[in-house]
């Protein structure tokens, strides 16, 4: 704390506020005081006396563009890359523009409300309505930002509770079906290539594209016939790439690998020892089982170039590499596997959330269910 003259009759106070609970920088609380030092002495006393009861003197001079750049400086070690880019994408190009200038603590439910409002009506970079999941994710992000900011009682309330959540109709599943996934196993086989090989093994784990190409030796298994998931590999804007353990800790699995899989891993050990003879010295050692020709990690640009080359050249319907997870979930179901054996293969978060992802399986499910118990209990009468 600390007092200084700035004039006959004028004074600067001085209150250190702590650090920045979100950047950890050194805070401080600065007010002119026009009078004698008793004054200044007053006002001193004064702030001292509310920075420790707990009111934050500064919130009312940060804006909403501030906080945000002060939230996404603080949580960028703790997330990935591309989780990162999202946000500040969110932030830079619908959050700011609309609500930035907006002093923290006097953001309110209608602001918010009106700019949900403003967003599907002309959202857009080009003045078209933006889609009601982009809405929602924006919501999602600027809840998320304001909950901290709740918790390091920067603001006393979440104004974003107070207003109801965009509405966005979850995407339909599309998925191949047992013709189309066996074509497609033929084509990527004939194919013989590491890209090849990715998505096969997408179909036969129903793995993540981050886990697959995260995907080292060291955690594969041959003779157990086993893969761990340990890591999923995550790409910077730079070009760089770092291993990350997955979100959760029921992503963290082991999944058991049938044997035409386990015949794919054999071939691509095979093919990459082949490579490293050839590249020698150039080999980058990351210990990948999915690698480029010279250890390096796969881009996802390639292997999504790959994928719908693949598609075209076979004749298939065109589908998100993502969708091929879901194609492995699907068939598995409609094979009989238990709802919860499917759940621990994808590593999500409960049985009811693959129930829920599913549902559009679930009622032919049922009607098999109901005939076999019905045939099984003619046949035992």
């Amino acid at each position: 704390m600390a007092i200084r003259r700035r004039g006959k009759k004028s004074w600067e106070v001085c209150v250190e506020l702590g650090h920045d609970p979100l950047t950890d920088k050194r805070r401080r609380a600065v007010q002119n005081v026009k009078g004698t030092r008793r004054d200044a002495l007053l006002v001193q006393t004064q702030l001292s006396a509310q920075r420790d009861t707990g009111i934050d003197l500064e919130p009312s001079r940060l804006t909403l563009a501030a906080y945000l750049d002060r939230w996404l400086a603080s949580i960028r070690p703790d997330i990935a890359p591309a989780t990162y880019t999202r946000y500040e994408g969110i932030v830079r190009v619908q959050i700011k523009p609309h609500l930035g200038a907006i002093s923290l603590t006097k953001l309110r439910p209608l602001h918010v409300q009106e700019f949900y409002a403003r967003l599907r009506r002309s959202g857009r970079v080009n003045g078209g309505p933006l889609a009601a999941r982009t809405v929602l994710h924006t919501h999602r992000v600027l809840s998320t930002a304001l909950n901290r900011a709740l918790q390091t009682q920067l603001i006393g309330r979440n104004v974003c509770e107070a207003v109801r959540a965009p509405q966005a109709q979850r995407p339909e599943l599309r998925v191949f079906g047992g013709d189309e996934t066996r074509a497609l196993l033929t084509a990527a086989e004939a194919a013989d290539s590491v890209c090849a090989s990715v998505i096969a093994m997408a179909v036969h784990t129903g793995m993540r594209q981050g886990e697959l190409l995260g995907l080292r030796w060291k955690a594969v298994d041959l003779e157990r016939t086993v893969i761990t998931v340990r890591t999923t590999l995550q790409r910077d804007r730079g070009g760089g790439f770092s291993f990350r353990e997955p979100k959760t800790s029921r992503s963290r699995r082991s999944i058991p690998v049938g044997g035409a899989g386990v015949d794919v891993l054999r071939r691509v050990r095979a093919r990459q020892l082949r490579e490293r003879l050839a590249a020698g010295r150039a080999w980058k050692d990351a210990d990948l089982v999915f690698a480029s020709a010279t250890g390096a990690p796969l881009t996802v640009k390639a292997l999504q170039h790959a994928f719908h080359q693949l598609l075209r050249a076979n004749g298939l319907p065109r589908i998100r590499f993502h969708d091929l997870r879901h194609t492995h979930a699907s068939l598995l179901l409609l094979r009989g596997a238990n709802p919860k054996v499917v759940s621990e293969r994808l590593g999500h978060t409960t049985v009811a959330f693959t129930l829920d992802t599913y549902s559009h399986l679930l009622p032919g499910l049922q009607e098999d269910a109901a005939r076999d118990l019905d045939a099984w209990l003619r046949s035992s009468s």
